[in-house]
C-alpha cells in the first residue's frame, strides 16, 4: 500500500524543488576565485589600517608642533618672546629659552632676561612692565609664557599681568632689605606661570644659620604674605 502525503511539506519533492536534490545544487565558486577574493579583502584592510595610522600621526603631530592659530605653537612663541624681549630698553640679554610640555595640548615657554646693571627703581619697573607686554604678545593658544627678569641680586617672575609682575618686583626689593639677605627670587612655583597669590614662591639667599636664619625667614614670610597670602617662602645659601 502506498502512503500518501498528509500535508504541505510532507512531500520530499518539495525540498527537492526548493533546494535541489542534494548539496551539489548550490554553486560554489572555484578555489582560485575564492583565494583572490580573500586576498583583495585582506589588502583593502591593510591599506585602510595604514591610512588610519597616517591620519592619526598627522593629527597628533599637528597638536604637538602647532598648526596655524588652532593648536599650540611653543617654538613660535619662544621666537616671538626672544625678539620682543630683546627690543625692550634696559635688557642686556635674553638667555635660556625653553619649552616644556605640560599636557596633551598645553605648553609652557620661558626665558631668562638679564637687565642692564645700575638701573634705577623706576627704570626697573618700566622694564618689568615692558617685559609683561612682551609676554602677553608671545602668549598663544595652549601656550603659557613667563620670564625671569634678573636685576643684580633680584630675580623676578614676569607674567602677562603687569600689575602682579610689578608687585613681585616691589616685594623682592622689600625682602631684599632684610638684614642678612643677599639675594631674592620672587616668582611662581614648579607648576609654571601663575598669578594666583598662593602659587607664588619666594626664596631668600642668605648666609644666616640657626636662629638668625629662622628670624630672616619669619620676617620674609610676614612681608610676603601681606602681598601674596598663602605664598611659599624658602631659603638658600648663595652659590
Amino acid at each position: 500500500m502506498t502512503t500518501q502525503p498528509t500535508g504541505p511539506g510532507d512531500d520530499p519533492d518539495d525540498l527537492d524543488r526548493a533546494f535541489g536534490p542534494d548539496t551539489a545544487s548550490v554553486t560554489r565558486p572555484p578555489v582560485a576565485r575564492r583565494v583572490r577574493s580573500v586576498s583583495v579583502i585582506a589588502l583593502a584592510a591593510a591599506v585602510t589600517g595604514v591610512v588610519l595610522v597616517l591620519v592619526l600621526s598627522t593629527i597628533i603631530g599637528s597638536i604637538q608642533n602647532g598648526v596655524g592659530g588652532i593648536f599650540p605653537q611653543p617654538d613660535a612663541a619662544l621666537d616671538r618672546l626672544r625678539t620682543l624681549a630683546t627690543d625692550v630698553d634696559g635688557v642686556a640679554s635674553v638667555q635660556d629659552g625653553a619649552t616644556e610640555k605640560r599636557s596633551f595640548a598645553s605648553w609652557d615657554v620661558s626665558a631668562v632676561v638679564v637687565a642692564d646693571g645700575g638701573l634705577s627703581h623706576g627704570e626697573q619697573t618700566d622694564l618689568v612692565r615692558a617685559l609683561s607686554a612682551a609676554v602677553a604678545a608671545a602668549d598663544g593658544n595652549g601656550v603659557r609664557v613667563g620670564v625671569e627678569a634678573r636685576f643684580d641680586g633680584l630675580r623676578v617672575g614676569v607674567s602677562n599681568d603687569a600689575a602682579t609682575s610689578v608687585r613681585r618686583l616691589d616685594l623682592a626689593r622689600t625682602v631684599g632689605t632684610i638684614g642678612g639677605v643677599v639675594g631674592v627670587s620672587c616668582s611662581w612655583g614648579p607648576d609654571g606661570p601663575s598669578d594666583e597669590p598662593a602659587d607664588q614662591h619666594v626664596v631668600v639667599l642668605t648666609v644666616g644659620r640657626g636662629v638668625a636664619l629662622a628670624a630672616i625667614v619669619d620676617v620674609a614670610t610676614d612681608r610676603t604674605h601681606r602681598v601674596f597670602p598663602g605664598a611659599t617662602i624658602g631659603s638658600a645659601r648663595p652659590s
